[in-house]
């Protein structure tokens, strides 16, 4: 039976090699976004089966609208991030942008464990997989709350793991610290490439294996490292 993997937030950089990747491995293929065009233009750069899903992932009411659409899901891919008011000081910082930030970045997935988990547990299998900026665990003061909320995933993440421990289904995280090629955030702020990036199909397939081996919690990865840059033992 052909597994599904559900990209949520999918994005052409992290989101488009994560579906390209397991897509290579046989997987069916889901992405859900914003913007049904741009979800269009993704598809048409993946080999194999692929379904699109217009729904911002803030709006629980869809989101759980189109994991019944998609059916059952073997690995939820969650890596949604917002590029509208990122930057903000922790001097200063008003609750709307934390709100923003903590809505997308750590509520969204948070509901959307909840709507698929349960699927997961009843069939003994299933994998989630995270992906956040470094500054869950290296503070950057002008993203102070984009920190704050990796930092409450990063959280969530690790208690889940231990939750579900032995039940077959599993929970990772990538720690992504930099700007990845051909995603969003460099269109807007490196557009020329003048910086040192991420490769997004090296990303892929660092979830890959986290989703493979099962035998990481999670892992960290830097622009001047081509392998993880730190690991912590489940």
């Amino acid at each position: 039976m052909t597994k599904t993997l559900a990209v949520f937030g999918a994005g052409s950089g992290l989101g488009l090699a994560t579906a390209r990747r397991f897509s290579r491995a046989g997987f069916r293929v889901a992405l859900v976004g914003r913007t049904q065009s741009k979800l269009d233009t993704l598809a048409a750069r993946i080999d194999g089966e692929t379904r699109t899903f217009a729904a911002d992932v803030t709006d629980h009411e869809r989101l759980a609208e189109v994991v019944t659409e998609i059916g059952d899901i073997e690995v939820a891919a969650f890596g949604a991030t917002g590029m509208d008011e990122v930057m903000a000081r922790p001097v200063g910082l008003d609750a709307a942008a934390l709100r923003f930030q903590l809505e997308l970045r750590l509520v969204a997935p948070v509901v959307l464990t909840g709507l698929v988990l349960p699927g997961m547990l009843a069939r003994g299998s299933g994998s989630l997989l995270y992906a956040t900026g470094t500054s869950a665990i290296e503070p950057v003061p002008m993203i102070s709350n984009v920190g704050a909320a990796a930092a409450g995933l990063r959280n969530y993440v690790h208690t889940l793991h231990g939750e579900i421990a032995g039940q077959g289904v599993y929970a990772g995280l990538l720690m992504v610290g930099g700007i990845v090629r051909g995603s969003e955030a460099q269109q807007r702020f490196v557009p020329d490439g003048g910086y040192p990036m991420l490769e997004p199909a090296e990303l892929a397939e660092h979830l890959w294996d986290l989703y493979t081996g099962r035998d990481q919690l999670e892992r960290v990865v830097k622009p001047e490292l081509s392998v993880a840059a730190g690991k912590t033992e489940a």
